[in-house]
């Protein structure tokens, strides 16, 4: 009898849960791409809650294990970069389109969210000055805030308020350019295998460039990883069951590759931008590539491990996640002072630790979810201005 009623509470919570978080999507959704998003989300996580409660686990083997996870969690965000590179390319091939109302649309998805985090930090920045960003004199305040709301940090050399909305500038500059690549050259009309090694030769010859000093932001390259993947993703897949195994140590080989290198490389150009070489974005390229080409187009253990139903929940909330978590990460610092938290914690406290957190901070982005992002996520598939999916990239976000 009371394990049966567990059964139905258990049920019904899953239920409730489910009509908050499940998105309904076209006829050509994936659901591995949300589970995919999840993880990526929960990787960026790993690099502010070392930032923030890190020097409380020093001397310690898990203050190494909290170092290591921090730095390769900054991989988060070009996995979400190679998952909108997707999303926006099958976008822009599979139908005609205006280039400015393609544009709109995607500010649109992007600004309302964005927008309530905005205010929220310009509040926070007013009432707590001591570690507000902006600067004294009220005309450099204004261009700075200017600046932050038309994301121009992270392309551009400003420092952003919203630590994490670096990478928004990343996704902006990609939604103002593709399309224009796309219908200026007429791509649609391109024999598959022509776009193909177009695609590939400016990857290639963008990572090149890099090497040779030439540009600095590396990280773009991973929409190129998305590009490709949506233009081979509908090859028949052989060796199912090798691929599939292949593909997750790849990437957990291009993941430790990049977790090891210790010294955080920051770029000039907007602070927290981790930047490494041309090989290891290669290596990172090739095993996101081969890590979304089984999960998104094959049937193996990989597309059923994204497509649980827990971790795309968590996918579809990613946007207001990445938006969110580093402010709740801060607030639940600061109460955790208040508490007394202890200054030197052991493994398993830290441990503990992590996981309330990372809970804290999932249930804020949830709140942030179902107040701002899903209302106009509604909003907009209702007036036909776009399909009820979750963002692209838009957090990863590091």
């Amino acid at each position: 009898m009371a394990r049966q009623v567990t059964m139905r509470v258990s049920k019904d919570f899953r239920t409730r849960v489910a009509k908050c978080f499940e998105l309904q999507g076209g006829a050509g959704r994936l659901l591995p791409m949300e589970g995919m998003r999840g993880l990526s989300a929960l990787l960026v996580f790993f690099v502010h809650f070392h930032a923030l409660f890190g020097s409380r686990i020093e001397q310690s083997p898990v203050h190494e294990a909290s170092l290591f996870l921090a730095t390769l969690g900054h991989c988060g965000v070009d996995v979400f970069f190679a998952l909108s590179g997707f999303i926006i390319y099958g976008m822009l091939l599979r139908k005609p389109f205006g280039y400015f109302d393609f544009v709109r649309r995607r500010i649109a998805r992007l600004y309302p969210t964005f927008t309530a985090i905005f205010l929220l930090y310009v509040v926070l920045s007013i009432a707590l000055p001591a570690v507000s960003k902006l600067p004294h004199s009220f005309g450099a305040a204004v261009m700075y805030l200017s600046a932050n709301y038309l994301m121009l940090p992270g392309i551009f050399p400003i420092v952003p308020m919203i630590t994490p909305a670096w990478s928004l500038s990343y996704e902006l500059c990609f939604y103002l350019t593709l399309p224009l690549v796309v219908r200026w050259l007429r791509m649609y009309a391109w024999p598959h295998r022509e776009r193909v090694i177009f695609w590939l030769c400016v990857c290639i010859g963008y990572l090149a460039l890099f090497e040779a000093g030439v540009g600095q932001h590396p990280r773009m390259i991973m929409f190129g990883c998305g590009v490709l993947l949506r233009e081979t993703i509908h090859h028949r897949i052989t060796w199912e069951r090798f691929g599939n195994i292949a593909a997750l140590v790849s990437f957990a080989v291009a993941l430790t590759w990049f977790g090891l290198q210790d010294s955080q490389i920051v770029t000039s150009i907007c602070g927290p931008i981790v930047t490494r070489s041309a090989l290891t974005y290669g290596g990172l390229f090739i095993s996101t590539y081969a890590l979304g080409y089984y999960a998104l187009g094959g049937n193996g253990f990989l597309a059923k491990f994204f497509s649980w139903d827990w971790l795309r929940w968590f996918g579809n909330i990613s946007y207001s996640f990445y938006l969110t978590h580093g402010l709740a990460l801060h607030f639940l610092k600061g109460g955790l002072e208040f508490l007394h938290l202890p200054a030197h914690l052991s493994p398993l406290g830290y441990l503990a630790l992590g996981c309330a957190t990372l809970s804290g901070t999932i249930v804020g982005s949830a709140a942030m979810f179902l107040l701002v992002e899903k209302r106009f996520l509604l909003s907009t598939h209702s007036s036909g201005a776009s399909q009820l999916v979750p963002a692209d990239a838009e957090m990863a976000r590091s």
